[in-house]
């Protein structure tokens, strides 16, 4: 028998639950503006469906000035069921949509700028062509932790670590990252030789704050580990600068492989001290377990595992051609 005088209490009217995905984005980006840019929608659009959620509580959940925002206890209080919410609708809808073996929805994936630009693009390019209804949102994992992945509300967070830490995350180890130091020809042809660590300590080495916020660079070689305290007139916590800098021929810089085994081969920059082997990085892909997890992400995932096991040219550095 169908009863169509269902009391509405305890049930989220559509709208509603669009105001609340709103509300979240507001919250995890910090800004009113970035979340209208994440939706496609104009600042005012989204000014007014949080002033609609206000309304339907009938508090305050965001307090914002010109200058900054916050949320409120009771802002605080729905961004935290409000997350559950979403994801049990959204688990419901992928199981219901899984019986019809249709695979849609969003795969939202955080990455480094280099490594998601240069490898993790074609990745997902291949995925898509298998999967053409999924869509991916790929942005960049501001803070580059294993922590920082779930806070920014990411489904997959790509890490580039020395040593993966313990966590409640699971990690699909995806591939090797050796690193090199590199200089262009120029800088080379002018500067002091160098034929052991030592010798770095009179040259201008662009530090990577990430990697080595203290100045030290490690090496492992024909005398075993060597570890010294470099510096230089550079500093950046984004290697593609390091990397232009060097091209340009301000200093030596250390970058894994990937990132500059192009410039290697077209002669642009030239492998320093090829016989000592940087402290090397291993990536990884890191996920929180879900019991319900969509039928998109336990395909990507598998898809993901299958890929670390191809061989990847940009994994192993190739020397043959340095002086």
């Amino acid at each position: 028998m169908y009863v169509d005088n269902l009391p509405a209490r305890g049930f989220v009217k559509v709208d509603e639950l669009r105001c609340l995905r709103t509300f979240v984005e507001v919250a995890r980006r910090n800004s009113f503006s970035a979340a209208a840019a994440y939706f496609g929608v104009s600042r005012a659009t989204v000014t007014k469906q949080i002033a609609s959620l206000e309304a339907a509580f009938n508090t305050k959940l965001i307090n914002r000035t010109t200058k900054q925002m916050g949320l409120t206890r009771a802002g605080e209080k729905v961004l935290e069921n409000a997350i559950l919410l979403i994801e049990k609708y959204d688990d419901l809808h992928d199981s219901v949509r899984n019986l019809a073996g249709e695979v849609s929805g969003e795969i939202r994936i955080g990455v480094p700028p280099a490594f998601g630009t240069q490898r993790m693009l074609p990745v997902v390019q291949e995925f898509l062509q298998k999967y053409p209804d999924v869509t991916f949102v790929v942005t960049l994992l501001a803070v580059r932790k294993d922590e920082s992945f779930v806070e920014q509300g990411l489904d997959v967070g790509i890490i580039i670590v020395p040593d993966l830490r313990d966590s409640s995350y699971v990690a699909i180890p995806l591939a090797q990252a050796p690193q090199v130091l590199v200089a262009s020809p120029e800088y080379l042809k002018s500067a002091p030789p160098i034929e052991h660590p030592s010798d770095l300590v009179n040259h201008n080495c662009l530090l990577n704050l990430n990697k080595s916020p203290t100045g030290y660079w490690s090496f492992e070689g024909p005398d075993g580990q060597v570890s010294l305290k470099v510096k230089g007139n550079l500093k950046s916590d984004y290697g593609e600068t390091l990397k232009d800098a060097a091209i340009s021929g301000l200093g030596i810089s250390m970058h894994p492989y990937y990132m500059v085994s192009e410039e290697i081969d077209n002669g642009q920059l030239r492998v320093v001290l090829p016989a000592y082997r940087p402290t090397g990085l291993d990536i990884y892909a890191i996920y929180s377990t879900r019991k319900n997890m969509p039928k998109r992400m336990r395909l990507f995932l598998e898809f993901l595992k299958d890929w670390a096991q191809r061989p990847k040219p940009w994994s192993t550095p190739s020397l043959a051609s340095q002086p």
